[in-house]
Formats: structure tokens, C-alpha cells, sequence
């Protein structure tokens, strides 16, 4: 359970925070994607980030604004553990551009 309060948190706090000033929150979603498996997704309606970025997202220490300082954004560990999170649990982790925004989807088995 508190690996799942770490991934639900870090995945709000990451939409929160690349959406601030958005026409509107962010807005999480879970329900079965299959009899076998919960979905979880997180969208913000944010800027969203390039297809360069987009592939090395879950990377640890891979920050998309490199301007950004630990005080106001993080060290870049932030997807990385909601990955580890999500392969501990036998789940996947994905990105898709959300025009506008990100969507990350977290795909975790039923136990």
C-alpha cells in the first residue's frame, strides 16, 4: 500500500505541477482495462513534452526542463520510482502526448 500512496502521489504531483496555470486540473482515472488488469492514468492539460522527451521520461534523473532546480522541481526521480513501483507490482508504465498535456497510464495486475 505504500508503494501505491508513492506512485498515485508522485504521478498528482507531477500533473500539478507541469499544469499549473491550465484551463483545468488534472484529472485521474481508474477502472479495469481487461478482467485481469486495473488501469490508473493521470493527465494533465499542461504543455506536455516532446517526442524526445517522452522517450526518456522514467529515466532516473531526467529532468525536462534542465533549468529547473531541486527547490522547485525535483532531482528527477520522480517517474523512475513510479516505474520501479509498477514493475514491482508485474505492471507497465507508459506516456502518450494528450493534446494538451501528458497522460501517464500505470497497468497493474489484479491480485
Amino acid at each position: 500500500p505504500m508503494r501505491l500512496r508513492l506512485l498515485l502521489r508522485n504521478l498528482i504531483d507531477n500533473a500539478l505541477r507541469h499544469a499549473s496555470g491550465a484551463a483545468q486540473p488534472p484529472a485521474v482515472t481508474l477502472g479495469r482495462q481487461d478482467a485481469g488488469h486495473w488501469r490508473l492514468t493521470v493527465r494533465d492539460f499542461g504543455p506536455g513534452v516532446s517526442d524526445e522527451q517522452l522517450a526518456h521520461l522514467a529515466e532516473p534523473f531526467h529532468r525536462t526542463d534542465a533549468a529547473r532546480a531541486r527547490a522547485t522541481g525535483g532531482v528527477g526521480l520522480g517517474l523512475y520510482l513510479c516505474l520501479l513501483v509498477v514493475q514491482a507490482h508485474g505492471g507497465t508504465l507508459s506516456f502518450a502526448h494528450a493534446q494538451p498535456g501528458l497522460a501517464v497510464t500505470a497497468t497493474l495486475p489484479i491480485r
